[in-house]
């Protein structure tokens, strides 16, 4: 049944507002051209971020007042959105982040502080399940996922075992929920990140030497590019990946950041140029006066400043030079 995407009035209005709010590029000049980690943190005081910086006692401590933010935002957008679970979709990313995190930290024996407060399932469920291998109390697919994650461990004692099934129930929900709602744009969302998600396997599995068997194991389905077409070039030079791709979306994207990661031995140019595609995608939907196109870019608005202001905290600690910092900035949304 269609939606009638009036119903987007308020929560379209609340987003524009909010959106005066994020940090604009000039800003981030501004902290990266500071000469220390506490000045950068004094422009970034500046903005909607002062309440919760005049309580950080220690700039190594900023990763709080982010998560905190990031919290923050999720809660405020399901609140005014007409239909929350269009949203609660996205956050199912987090409780797949979380399960990795904890299921590699109980797998490798070590403890991890990369637990993001977003989902929606609570933090403390999630740890517990992990701890106490009782799933009863999680979604059916999480519950199937992390039994399947146990069992197979048990013979194998591999942890790739972890990301190659989680991300496989993350967009096969994800893609399977945004059809069933009848939601075009959702999609046209997660089958992108699935390709990005894809292009990024390849090029590290390659990079790794592992065999197409394996490759064609991790690669997720249900994206644009063919998973046989994507596998088949494991056995081919980068340069070949480029080429297959030159005529479509991916062709600038693949062209720099494949190229940078064979000569350097880096990702982060590709990672920075996926994230920017995805921003220009979302952009799109931006001024979509009624539908829930702006409610989701300014999650992923706000998730790019978080990712933004963490770059350039922390190379401002490690004492990096600003070029360096610079380079790694994503596009901003406004």
């Amino acid at each position: 049944m269609l939606i009638d995407d009036t119903i987007y009035g308020y929560a379209v209005a609340r987003v524009k507002a909010l959106e005066t709010h994020l940090l604009e590029q000039g800003q981030f000049e501004r902290m990266i051209n500071a000469s220390t980690g506490e000045e950068a943190l004094k422009v970034l005081s500046e903005s909607g971020y002062a309440a919760a910086l005049a309580e950080l006692d220690d700039i190594h401590n900023f990763e709080t007042v982010l998560a905190d933010e990031l919290r923050y935002v999720f809660n405020l957008v399901m609140k005014i959105s007409p239909l929350p679970e269009l949203i609660g979709m996205l956050a199912l990313r987090y409780d797949i982040h979380n399960l990795k995190v904890l299921f590699k930290a109980r797998f490798l024996g070590i403890t991890s502080d990369l637990l993001i407060p977003v989902g929606s399932v609570e933090l403390a469920k999630l740890e517990n399940a992990v701890t106490e291998d009782d799933f009863l109390l999680l979604p059916e697919k999480l519950r199937r996922a992390a039994n399947q994650i146990i069992e197979d461990f048990m013979v194998n004692r591999d942890p790739q075992i972890v990301d190659l099934i989680l991300d496989r129930v993350l967009y096969d929900q994800l893609i399977e929920e945004a059809r069933e709602r009848q939601a075009p744009f959702l999609e046209g969302l997660f089958v992108r990140q699935i390709d990005l998600t894809n292009l990024k396997t390849l090029i590290r599995v390659k990079q790794m030497g592992l065999s197409r068997d394996f490759l064609s194991r991790v690669l997720l389905p249900k994206g644009t590019l063919a998973v046989e077409k994507l596998a088949a070039m494991i056995e081919e030079p980068l340069e070949s990946l480029i080429s297959m791709l030159d005529i479509s979306d991916y062709a600038d994207l693949v062209g720099e950041g494949v190229r940078e990661w064979s000569e350097k031995g880096s990702a982060s140019l590709l990672e920075k140029l996926s994230d920017n595609y995805i921003t220009a995608y979302l952009r799109e939907g931006k001024w979509v006066p009624f539908g829930v196109e702006p409610l989701v870019g300014y999650l992923w608005a706000k998730e790019i400043e978080i990712k933004n202001i963490r770059i350039v905290l922390v190379g401002k600690i490690n004492q990096l030079p600003a070029e360096s910092i610079r380079e790694r900035i994503r596009d901003v949304y406004v």
